[in-house]
């Protein structure tokens, strides 16, 4: 379980910096696989994430989307949100009725999305990643990555993480009201850092294809730290915080008009800059 988690981790790190939304060609494996266009995909990314985490910093941390037993969904409601392993609180309700919608049109078919609540739907609409005629395939179903392990999908882990470290962090203290707005940029927020995250998976298959032999002796070793240097270059990384941390005080200036031409050092932020590269830094040390 560690070794696949370390694996799934990892890379996502060594070209990008932390998360966001989905675009591999999942049909061409010379497309998906490349290391630069995925380093293109991972760097527009990283505005995915930095944009919603400012969205979400502009309504206080409103506890009471997270308390469980929210009785206003009603007994039904209820009991079918907790059949899916949620805690029964209104965040959860969000993420669970959103998840239903977009697993009919088979997003969850794709291999970088896992979704936060099962059951879902059954898929309805919309073409399947095996009838795209896939090449250069490497799973059993015709797909470009290897199936991806139970024990390496950890997204209760981030949302755990989410709920109880970033948002306060992130937002002021206290209930504005505003539990509808707020639940609905919580399931933004989370589905775009989900994504982000299993999109390393892209980047550790590239590796492991490119040094097959190597990669096959670490993970049969079960060497932590090998696959660790494999899939990582320090260097890299910190240049992907900075630029980080960059882009959060370019998207979160407050601008006041002309007046604030000039005068650089009353800038202030909707959210820290120097918060949001922390959270690239720290991620990998977390889950290592």
């Amino acid at each position: 379980m560690r070794l696949a988690f370390i694996w799934l981790v990892l890379s996502t790190f060594e070209l990008g910096t932390y998360m966001a939304a989905n675009t591999a060609n999942v049909t061409s494996a010379d497309q998906a696989l490349d290391l630069n266009n995925i380093r293109s995909v991972l760097q527009r990314m990283e505005d995915s994430i930095i944009f919603s985490l400012i969205e979400r910093s502009q309504y206080r941390v409103n506890n009471a989307v997270y308390e469980p037993n929210y009785k206003p969904l009603g007994r039904f409601k209820l009991h079918q949100l907790k059949s899916s392993g949620s805690n029964g609180c209104l965040g959860d309700w969000f993420i669970y009725q959103t998840e239903c919608l977009h697993s009919q049109v088979k997003r969850y078919e794709h291999p970088t999305e896992f979704s936060f609540f099962k059951p879902l739907p059954e898929p309805s609409l919309g073409q399947t990643i095996s009838e795209a005629s896939p090449t250069s395939s490497r799973g059993e179903d015709g797909s470009v990555l290897a199936p991806v392990p139970p024990e390496a999908v950890v997204n209760s882990k981030l949302l755990e993480i989410y709920r109880t470290k970033m948002i306060p962090s992130l937002c002021e203290e206290g209930d504005d009201g505003n539990y509808g707005s707020t639940a609905v940029q919580d399931v933004h927020v989370l589905q775009t850092i989900s994504t982000r995250i299993y999109y390393g998976l892209f980047v550790a298959e590239s590796k492991f294809r490119s040094e097959r032999e190597k990669a096959t002796e670490l993970i049969k070793a079960r060497d932590e730290d090998g696959l660790t240097a494999f899939i990582t270059k320090p260097e890299v990384e910190k240049r992907n915080v900075q630029r980080v941390i960059l882009k959060a005080k370019a998207f979160s200036r407050n601008i006041g008009g002309q007046a604030d031409e000039g005068n650089g050092d009353n800038t202030t932020y909707k959210v820290n800059p120097e918060y949001i590269g922390a959270l690239a830094a720290d991620s990998q040390a977390r889950q290592t």
